[in-house]
């Protein structure tokens, strides 16, 4: 319910009287009810159509999207599988020479500390620095 003041009463009433209705013919309000119905019956089925569309579209993409997303997450990991395969059978020479008996552990301890960088840079990107890091 709209507030009205003084001043805007007294202005709706000018204009009533300055103003004239302008006549109707006849029948103008049942076909206009009969208008509105008919655009609203039609423009619901219409909107239903186009909802269900794009609704069936999206769901189409979402399905491609995830077996897109499958099918790359299996060649991450035959990649990484593969380069890593090739890292130790490469490396493992080298730190035999370098490190002798103890090279099994160092190499333990490398890929240990590569799973906890990437564990916390993901960890980073998703939720933001902690907080006790200034």
């Amino acid at each position: 319910m709209m507030n009205t003041t003084p001043e805007d009463d007294s202005l709706d009433q000018a204009l009533a009287r300055a103003l004239a209705l302008p006549p109707l013919p006849a029948g103008f309000r049942t076909r206009l009810r009969a208008a509105l119905t008919r655009v609203g019956d039609t423009d619901l089925a219409t909107r239903r159509r186009l909802l269900e569309r794009e609704h069936d579209e999206q769901m189409l993409r979402l399905q491609s999207d995830s077996v897109r997303l499958r099918w790359r997450t299996v060649g991450y990991l035959v990649g990484g599988a593969f380069a890593a395969g090739v890292g130790v059978a490469i490396g493992m020479p080298w730190m035999r020479a370098t490190f002798g008996a103890e090279a099994e552990r160092v190499l333990l301890l490398a890929w240990v500390g590569l799973g906890l960088v990437v564990g916390a840079v993901s960890w980073v990107r998703r939720h933001g620095l902690p907080q006790w890091i200034p």
